[in-house]
């Protein structure tokens, strides 16, 4: 295992010198004014606790339980009403107003502006109403006596436990300037990647959307007109022509029933997929599709191994960054594996070994995370595996998408050239029955 970092070993001893004792869970305590927090943390014992307490803000609950001896992963603000009101009706912000949120912060304090100010600056810089509106917010509770993290973290729908657990980590090292940095090349290198997988999916979805489009025009307009001039003309038509008319018919007078089938197709899929164990189910079986598993075991381990060595890099110790990296996860078998990544790092064992023995994580992924304990630089070396991984899936995607567009135009041109083909073979027997 790499060793301690400045932060860490602040921690570390910030812990020893706390009172032993605390190993249960702790209690809440009624203070007005205050917030409650749920939180999940690490006793002297190395044993995982849970409970709630109430604090000023996150930054005061760190504080609480660092005098406690233990050390939190996780803490999350429990909802009220008023809290569930601001949630929805606070400002609407996109991922490039967050990006350029964090960048502007993070050059105004390089620069040695104050906090306060920097806030300041960033409100009279920006054109957009709800980032003025928002910052205006967290200028007013670091004014209040609130710091950066407790600020931020009145804003959950914006600012996710990653982003905030880093700014707390940056405020207690001194190092908010380059956390803000890190956090900033975290966003944009997660828009490239969204962007990229956007822009290259939009000419085969117009492809496909085109397709289904003229298929719908043929189906629902032009077949049932010439199923009509067949009828009235008495004429049999070819088996082909026949079963695309009455297709065509059941679709025009049945379209609702389709439509409610679709839809509770649609929802049953949905509220399955929200059950536990549907949900492990389907994640496991998405993991061993040939050319999609592949796909997303990489966006998967790219998006941990940058979140874990953005985490690592920043000062965060590794056992709270491992808590951290899986709540960026979806899938939940690479979830319930950080469960025993994490527990095997507490008991001592070095990352790589507790990786090696999972199918899920490529040789390559492993070998370079044990060159990064070997070093002592495992933040940056699970950095260049992300690099490499975003690499490999940009490639796939590229040549799955390209492999999409002709597979698209074949199949559509076949049964678009189905349906009209079978339109002109009953023509032509209307042909050869007048001659």
């Amino acid at each position: 295992m790499p060793s301690l970092n400045p932060l860490s070993r602040f921690i570390t001893s910030a812990n020893s010198r706390a009172a032993s004792g605390a190993d249960g869970k702790q209690g809440t305590r009624k203070t007005p004014g205050q917030t409650k927090f749920s939180y999940e943390a690490i006793n002297a014992a190395g044993a995982r606790v849970n409970g709630t307490e109430e604090a000023a803000n996150e930054q005061a609950l760190i504080n609480k339980l660092l005098a406690l001896g233990l050390q939190p992963i996780r803490i999350k603000k429990q909802r009220t009403l008023e809290g569930l009101l601001r949630l929805h009706t606070g400002p609407k912000l996109t991922q490039d107003d967050l990006l350029f949120f964090t960048r502007e912060l993070a050059d105004l304090l390089e620069a040695g502006v104050p906090l306060e100010r920097a806030m300041t600056v960033i409100v009279d810089s920006t054109d957009k109403p709800a980032v003025k509106e928002l910052v205006t917010t967290i200028r007013r509770d670091i004014q209040g006596g609130k710091g950066l993290s407790g600020a931020l973290s009145n804003h959950p729908a914006l600012f996710d436990k990653l982003y905030i657990n880093m700014v707390t980590v940056g405020e207690m090292g001194g190092v908010l300037p380059e956390v803000l940095r890190r956090l900033g090349t975290f966003l944009e290198r997660s828009r490239q990647i969204r962007r990229f997988i956007l822009t290259s999916s939009i000419y085969p979805g117009m492809l496909l959307l085109v397709g289904l489009a003229s298929i719908t025009i043929l189906v629902t307009f032009v077949v049932p007109k010439f199923g009509q001039i067949f009828k009235d003309l008495n004429q049999p038509m070819p088996l082909a022509t026949e079963l695309i008319v009455n297709t065509s018919s059941f679709i025009k007078d049945w379209w609702w029933l389709i439509a409610v089938f679709i839809a509770g197709a649609v929802g049953g899929l949905y509220t399955s997929f929200h059950t536990p164990n549907s949900r492990i189910w389907w994640d496991k079986t998405l993991l061993r599709l040939p050319l999609v598993g592949g796909m997303i075991l990489r966006m998967e381990l790219a998006r941990l191994t940058r979140t874990l060595g953005t985490l690592l890099e920043s000062g965060v110790p590794i056992l709270s960054s491992i808590s951290l990296a899986s709540d960026v996860l979806e899938n939940t078998q690479i979830r319930a594996q950080m469960e025993v990544m994490h527990k095997g790092v507490r008991q001592g064992r070095a990352l790589s070994q507790i990786m090696k023995q999972s199918s899920l994580f490529p040789p390559l992924v492993v070998h370079l995370v044990s060159i990064g304990e070997e070093t002592g630089d495992m933040g940056k070396m699970l950095l260049k595996v992300a690099d490499d991984l975003e690499e490999k899936i940009q490639h796939d995607t590229k040549l799955y998408l390209s492999m999409v567009e002709p597979v698209t135009i074949v199949v559509m041109g076949l049964l678009i050239g189905g349906i009209i083909l079978s339109m002109l073979l009953a023509i032509f027997g209307i042909n050869d029955v007048s001659l």
